[in-house]
This record gives structure tokens, C-alpha cells and sequence, in this order.
């Protein structure tokens, strides 16, 4: 399968089906980023279709092509941030985890251990509950890091600042989630 740097490429030299690809490949993380910021499956598919539409308006001021998926997350968090300002989400506990063959993580959280399945779940919810009681940098550097799976390093450059200010809003987001998650009675590990 090709790239999406040189998809990338291929669309800006004419190809059409070069965007088609880029949206194959990119659709389900794009819909599982912002699902997860947002808490809410038509909200996510709005904004994933929001994102590729700014994508393809904009794609030809990508300077770098290498930093595609970079660029790209920046256009979904601020989608993501546009709605979540524009209304006040609720996390439903009746809506479970969507899933799309494993393009998606579960949080690396010490809750989630040596727990039955159903455990886990209701833990999962409990967790995206607790995730919605945050600052947008931190539940997008939790997201980012936990969920999507980027290293540190990838994480402050979607997010647009340095090192240390990513790695301060990881710390401090994950000590929210043990806070809310205490106020809901749960204790973290």
C-alpha cells in the first residue's frame, strides 16, 4: 500500500485518487481521535468529514509532506476543540467502544489489570467519563499518547508546543483522570 507521503505527493502532482487514498488510509484514526475527544459517534463523523474536507482545501500548504500525520491530528483536535467549545458533551455509558480490527488502543492503565471482561469495560467507561472532566490540552495529550498511540515527541508536535509542556499536560491530564476517577468512587492502582 502507498504511503501517504507519496500520496500526498501524487495528489499535489494531479492524481485524484491519491486523496481518495489518503482518506482509506486515515478515516478509521481520524474517526477514533476525534470519537475519543468527543465522546459521541455523529459528532466524530462530522468532524472526520469536516477534517477531510479541510484537508483537501488545504493540502497544497503542507510544506513537508513527511509531516502528513502530523499536520493531519493538528486538523482534527481543532475540529474537535471547535465542537467540544460549540456544546457541552456527555459521555454515555450506553455507548460502547467502538471497534475497527484493532485501530484503536485501550488505555495502558494500571485499572484495567488482572480485571474480568466486564470489569474492564465498565472501567473503560468510567475512564472516557473521567477524560470529559478535562482541559482540552490535557485529554488531547492523554488521547494523543494513550489512545492513538504517538510517542511524546509526536505528541507535542501535533500538539504545537514544546517537550516538557507535552509531557507536563500527560502528567497532569492522567492525575485528573485518578481525581475524577475518585470522585466516582473508583480507585486507581
Amino acid at each position: 500500500m502507498m504511503q501517504s507521503e507519496e500520496a500526498v505527493l501524487r495528489f499535489l502532482e494531479g492524481d485524484d485518487e491519491a486523496f481518495d487514498l489518503l482518506v482509506r488510509q486515515w478515516e478509521s484514526k481520524v474517526y477514533n481521535l476525534a470519537w475519543r475527544f468527543l465522546g459521541n459517534r455523529e459528532d466524530a463523523q462530522d468532524v472526520a468529514q469536516e477534517t477531510f474536507l479541510s484537508v483537501f482545501r488545504s493540502i497544497r500548504t503542507l510544506r513537508e509532506p513527511r509531516s502528513f500525520s502530523t499536520w493531519l491530528y493538528r486538523i482534527v483536535l481543532n475540529h474537535c476543540r471547535a465542537r467540544w467549545r460549540s456544546q457541552s458533551p456527555e459521555i454515555s455509558l450506553d455507548d460502547p467502544v467502538p471497534g475497527k480490527e484493532g485501530s484503536e488502543r485501550e488505555p495502558s492503565l494500571a485499572l484495567v489489570a488482572g480485571r474480568r471482561e466486564q470489569d474492564t469495560l465498565e472501567i473503560i467507561d468510567l475512564i472516557r467519563k473521567a477524560l470529559s472532566g478535562l482541559s482540552e490540552e490535557h485529554r488531547s495529550a492523554i488521547i494523543l499518547k494513550e489512545y492513538v498511540g504517538l510517542s511524546l515527541e509526536e505528541v507535542a508536535a501535533v500538539m504545537g508546543c514544546p517537550l516538557s509542556t507535552a509531557k507536563s499536560r500527560l502528567y497532569h491530564g492522567l492525575r485528573g483522570v485518578q481525581r475524577n476517577l475518585g470522585r466516582m468512587g473508583v480507585k486507581a492502582s
